[in-house]
């Protein structure tokens, strides 16, 4: 056994061994020689440190530090998961599975259509279940109540986290959201993704992250695409012209606007379909810089680009927040919410087209209608179009021009209910409506039509506010949908514009006929002095009130009349120069 000043020695030239090998950082062949010398060394060291006259435990303690430093994790490297970079589906592996068979339908062949993602008729199949009440039977013990996949092999069973049923074949990485189970439906699904397949290898439009959506549109026809997570597209092994891909874009030229939109539909692909995938911590970064970014707009331009308002993107901005937690982990939850796109405009309310019906004149009707109703129906006209651009609904200013709507209405209705009243009890002045004589006085006709007029901006008040505020804001697409159905018309948009102007336009002519009325109650007084006194004033009233209207329609009385100054004075100037003459 060794004394121990010679285990000092041999301690201390080890560890200086040991540190030179550590910052040499040979080639492969020699960290090979390296561990074995390693592991001589320890097992010389466990040696002299299991002496029992041993005294250098500090000495030990630093060598294992070197040691642990020095030798390479093995096992932390072997164990070490992958980043995940796209939100391929990733099935449970399956040692049971049977191998995959070909199959072919007995219906006949199978015609294959493009389509995009959007066509899934998922949330229109109205598949309703039966009131029937049953009692279930439940078996004696503990039960997870989870039943199989699927009765037919290699189709998985999934549930969507809205409820919806799907089923996946991990095999030919297909998905589906028709009922497989009923009709042999399996057989003719798998059939339609063979062929489709086989159109793809044979165009060599093939990835390895390539996955399947097949969907029945009529008895023999299969819509279909597939998606490619590396590129995050939908494709198709053939030249496609789809509207639905581009519905409602118009003016497309470039491949980047087509970019988009397949982009557009493979986030929906991935909103449908979203189990067994996980969230690459990118997608989700590049989310919350949306997300910010358009809260920033929001606060900062009145023509922000995001269809959500200030608190939607605040509360979106706590829900990516959560969402991070689940970065690649197999959570469907997280895959629905990052699932989204934002639009592509420069402002809110600049359409993308070239449009002339700003540039040419509006219909002699629109004009006269306009006048007839005191300029509102422009200015409902522009809020309109401030909403409703290139048939998108801008749904921050919806609600916003909602809601100034029903302030208006409820200040319409208090004044119709007031202007009602003042005209029902000018009527009960005596001489004003005679009962037992059948012709009327002017002054009498006059204070009915404005009777008809505030009993008309009540009642339409009312119904607007019924139908405009409560149904139509609820969701975007039901707002996109009115706003749909009120362009059909024969003014197009212009209709809602007049619609929504009555109720001012009513009460403002039920006012002007009980001022018509007043004042062919007054012009035909015979008092002389009430007359004399009454006629200025009425003058004045009349002048001011005008003046508004004349200004807001930049028509201004003080310039009317330096103008005519002015032209008398040239005239004038005229006549003495012809007269020099």
């Amino acid at each position: 056994m060794a004394s121990l000043p010679l285990q000092k020695f041999l301690l201390q030239k080890l560890v200086t061994f040991i540190k030179h090998l550590k910052l040499l950082k040979l080639s492969a062949i020699i960290l090979c020689i390296h561990r074995h010398v390693i592991t001589l060394l320890r097992r010389l060291l466990h040696m002299i440190s299991h002496n029992p006259d041993n005294h250098l435990s500090g000495q030990r303690s630093s060598v294992d530090r070197i040691m642990g430093a020095t030798e390479p994790a093995v096992e932390d490297t072997q164990n070490q998961i992958p980043t995940v970079t796209t939100l391929a589906v990733r099935p449970p592996e399956r040692e049971d599975a049977p191998p995959f068979q070909h199959f072919v339908t007995s219906s006949g062949a199978i015609t294959l259509r493009a389509i995009v993602a959007s066509q899934i008729g998922r949330y229109d199949r109205n598949i309703t279940q039966s009131k029937d009440f049953r009692v279930f039977e439940v078996s004696p013990g503990p039960n997870n109540f989870t039943e199989s996949s699927t009765k037919i092999a290699n189709w998985l069973q999934l549930t969507h986290p809205e409820g919806a049923r799907f089923f996946f074949n991990p095999l030919q990485r297909v998905f589906t959201d028709q009922n497989i189970l009923e009709n042999n439906l399996a057989l003719e699904i798998l059939a339609a993704a063979e062929q489709a397949n086989q159109m793809a290898a044979e165009s060599g439009k093939v990835c390895a992250t390539m996955e399947l959506a097949i969907e029945k549109l009529s008895e023999g026809v299969f819509g279909y695409y597939f998606v490619d997570h590396d590129a995050r597209i939908i494709f198709w092994p053939e030249i496609v012209k789809s509207r639905e891909l581009m519905i409602h874009v118009r003016g497309v030229t470039d491949k980047n606007h087509i970019r988009y939109a397949l982009e557009a539909q493979y986030w929906k692909h991935c909103t449908l379909f979203p189990n067994m995938r996980a969230l690459p911590g990118q997608v989700v970064d590049y989310l919350r810089d949306i997300i910010t970014y358009a809260h920033a707009e929001s606060i900062t331009s009145q023509t922000s680009l995001s269809p959500f308002d200030l608190d939607e993107l605040s509360n979106m901005l706590n829900v990516v927040e959560h969402v991070k937690d689940n970065i690649e982990k197999v959570n469907e939850h997280s895959v629905c919410i990052v699932g989204m796109r934002l639009g592509a405009r420069l402002d809110a309310d600049q359409s993308l087209y070239d449009s002339d019906s700003k540039k040419k004149p509006k219909p002699i009707l629109v004009r006269i209608l306009n006048v007839a109703l005191f300029n509102s129906p422009h200015i409902h006209s522009e809020s309109i179009h401030n909403v409703w651009v290139d048939n998108t609904v801008v749904k921050p200013r919806w609600k916003k021009f909602i809601s100034q709507l029903n302030s208006e209405w409820s200040s319409f209705t208090v004044f119709s209910t007031v202007m009602l009243a003042v005209d029902v009890s000018f009527l009960a002045v005596p001489g004003v409506d005679n009962p037992s004589t059948q012709s009327k006085p002017a002054v009498t006709i006059v204070v009915y039509l404005s009777t008809l007029c505030a009993m008309g901006s009540l009642v339409i008040s009312l119904v607007l506010a019924g139908q405009v505020s409560d149904s139509r804001r609820s969701s975007a697409g039901s707002v996109a949908n009115f706003m749909t159905s009120m362009s059909q018309s024969l003014l197009g948009i212009e209709s809602l514009a007049f619609m929504l102007s009555l109720p001012f336009a009513l009460l403002i002519w039920g006012m002007i006929f009980f001022a018509i009325g007043l004042s062919i109650l007054i012009f035909y007084t015979t008092d002389i002095v009430a007359f004399i006194v009454v006629i200025p004033i009425w003058a004045v009233v009349v002048l001011l009130t005008t003046w508004p209207v004349f200004a807001a329609n930049n028509f201004h009385v003080s310039a009317v009349a330096m103008r005519a100054v002015k032209y008398w004075k040239d005239i004038m100037k005229h006549m003495v120069i012809i007269r020099r003459q």
